[in-house]
């Protein structure tokens, strides 16, 4: 901290001054590296302001990574010093690609924290086709109860399947069941699978109601 002038935006700098507003012992050893991620945010908010710890993107499913902060200060300068040997324009080819606008997942409607642009979309994409709707299923797998069905409980399934032998790997490497115990290890790739593998079993419930209202109709 004393290395850093008053006011200075260094990423890293911002976390800790954030980890020490909770626990004044927090504080990283000198050349301790610490660990960031830069996020969406609402349009015009500070980049320091966007940055969050992995463990906070993980805890909380409506943070996203901020891919284009990533492609363009990250992936394309590199990129764009080899092509440029070869009269290749990277970042007027990168322009010029089609962007794609994610629209928020299923289980999002009801938990989703409105603060960042790609939040604010009405649009929903459809548990069973994917495709783009202002409703919860789209009208063409309305007029299709049976392959709703299937569709859904295979989903469900896997899921289930998918976090039962991620968790086995994890109670294997820590040596205990107990739920409570909370992995620390943000270079397990096993950790992402499994956080992933919860926030989609988090979804069952919603389209188990989903398909039980559509049973009952």
């Amino acid at each position: 901290m004393s290395g850093y002038r008053p006011g200075a935006c260094v990423p890293a700098l911002e976390i800790t001054r954030r980890l020490l507003s909770q626990d004044k012992c927090a504080e990283p050893r000198c050349g301790e590296r610490v660990p960031y991620v830069i996020v969406y945010g609402s349009p015009g908010l500070p980049l320091i302001q966007l940055v969050k710890r992995p463990s906070e993107v993980l805890q909380d499913s409506t943070l996203r990574l901020n891919a284009v902060y990533y492609i363009t200060k990250q992936i394309l300068p590199p990129l764009d010093r080899v092509f440029s040997m070869m009269g290749v324009d990277v970042k007027n080819w990168y322009n010029e690609l089609p962007k794609v606008i994610r629209a928020p997942s299923f289980s999002a409607q009801t938990s989703m924290k409105r603060g960042t642009i790609s939040q604010y979309f009405n649009t929903l994409n459809c548990p069973v086709c994917g495709e783009t709707t202002q409703q919860s299923m789209c009208t063409s797998c309305q007029g299709n109860p049976q392959r709703v069905a299937v569709v859904l409980n295979d989903k469900i399934r896997q899921w289930e399947h998918t976090y039962h032998n991620l968790s086995k790997i994890c109670y294997n490497c820590c040596q205990t069941t107990d739920p409570k115990l909370v992995c620390i290890s943000l270079d397990c790739p096993v950790l992402y699978k499994t956080k992933k593998a919860q926030q989609n079993l988090s979804k069952a419930g919603n389209l188990r109601q989903l398909l039980s209202n559509m049973l009952d109709y």
